[in-house]
């Protein structure tokens, strides 16, 4: 039987968020956009099986291929230098660290919610524009990129990558898009994602310090990658 979104139990949203924070816990064996886009896939497979919905069963392949690009959109970012900042033992140096760890979760939460639930919000009588809405992303990307990395001429880990701004103006462009065409609940779910992954980074972060500075023999670093997944 079909469930209507508010008849999903709690334990289902408990085992999607164990899903995609074991998927992209194993996303660091074999990184960046990859790994990312994996660890959306299978995520979206977990929402869908969980939800119990056949119009949207009916329509996994192509969804999934959504989340997957949604999700890996945002590994282009460099973040290893980020994550070194947020190990110093100096205060403004741990304040940028987790403040751009958060930005980064941010876009990779805004990007790959906000094409997921786009994926689900979109029915037969109302078809996305995934053409137009692909190349405003693009265009938004490179736009930002000319204007604040090559003019302005900001990098965020210098001399790493310098795509930190591509993502930042594709999400732009997400967001206006899904504003302006009234895919409320998408925007909504992009949010609701955006603010779960920024503070999951950050968070993982910290817990990964303070794990390693512990002593204790243990991956900290798949911490922080679960704490992605899961928030």
């Amino acid at each position: 039987m079909d469930r209507r979104p508010g008849d999903l139990p709690y334990k289902y949203c408990i085992a999607i968020a164990l899903t995609l924070g074991t998927a992209w816990a194993a996303r660091g064996q074999f990184g960046h956009e990859y790994g990312a886009a994996w660890a959306g896939a299978i995520a979206m497979m977990g929402i869908i099986v969980f939800a119990g919905r056949t119009d949207w069963l009916l329509r996994l392949p192509a969804m999934t291929a959504v989340s997957s690009i949604g999700w890996g959109a945002s590994g282009i970012i460099s973040y290893g230098l980020v994550v070194g900042y947020g190990r110093s033992d100096s205060f403004p140096n741990v304040l940028y660290g987790l403040s751009m760890l958060f930005l980064i979760g941010s876009l990779y939460g805004f990007i790959g919610g906000g094409l997921s639930a786009l994926a689900l919000e979109e029915k037969d009588n109302r078809k996305v524009s995934w053409s137009g809405l692909i190349t405003q992303m693009i265009v938004g990307g490179v736009l930002f990129w000319f204007i604040i990395t090559y003019q302005l001429g900001y990098t965020m880990t210098p001399p790493r990558s310098k795509l930190l701004t591509v993502s930042l103006g594709a999400a732009c462009a997400l967001g206006w898009f899904l504003y302006r065409n009234q895919y409320h609940a998408s925007l909504r779910v992009a949010l609701w994602t955006m603010g779960g992954t920024g503070l999951g980074f950050a968070l993982g972060n910290f817990l990964q310090t303070l794990g390693s500075v512990s002593g204790i023999d243990f991956n900290w670093w798949n911490v922080m990658e679960y704490s992605i997944g899961f928030l």
